[in-house]
């Protein structure tokens, strides 16, 4: 078998055993390798770790889930609304999906290359014009990610200090206005 025949293989027993489980974070590369139908050694031939593939999987399943919540939307809605919404639909994702959070957001936190604040980038850079560096909306970008990254991992203590609570959507709203406040000099989104 061809190393792409066997990556897509190996993808798709993990997303079942994702599917599958109530516990993600039991699944092991025995598991992923017996479902596939290949040798254990090929996870780490194929991608580097078993956590390299889970993550894969897992971005998978979300964009199946989601379609595309980065595509550039209506243009006649102004950038600081596009970039709530996509930050209210990744919000919403990572709520569907909770359960995949303790592997999935360690990984990208700590191991992965820095992806997704690129994509909301373009909205940041048009909501600022030039009155931004490319780095100043740079680290916007990844500041308004990375938070929302941890604090989903952490929802449970995040709650006990602050008393939203991640589950509830109109908690969940709070949090994403105070940081639009916060980030934002308007931070209104009914522009």
């Amino acid at each position: 078998m061809h190393k792409e025949k066997v990556m897509q293989v190996l993808v798709q027993a993990a997303i079942q055993l994702l599917n599958e489980s109530e516990t993600p974070e039991e699944i092991t590369s025995r598991k992923i390798a017996s479902k596939a139908g290949v040798n254990v050694a090929m996870i780490n031939y194929c991608f580097q770790s078993k956590d390299e593939l889970l993550k894969t999987a897992i971005d998978q399943i979300m964009q199946d889930s989601a379609g595309d919540i980065f595509a550039a939307s209506n243009t006649n809605i102004p950038p600081l609304n596009r970039l709530w919404n996509m930050l209210w639909e990744i919000c919403e994702l990572v709520v569907k999906f909770r359960r995949f959070t303790k592997i999935y957001i360690p990984y990208l936190l700590l191991q992965s290359e820095i992806e997704i604040p690129n994509h909301i980038l373009p909205t940041i850079r048009e909501y600022y014009g030039n009155k931004k560096s490319e780095a100043e909306c740079r680290i916007i970008a990844y500041q308004l990610i990375s938070f929302l990254q941890l604090i989903f991992y952490r929802s449970d203590s995040f709650y006990r200090y602050t008393g939203i609570h991640l589950e509830n959507p109109s908690e969940r709203k709070v949090l994403l206005e105070t940081e639009f406040k916060l980030l934002f000099k308007e931070g209104n989104t009914d522009e």
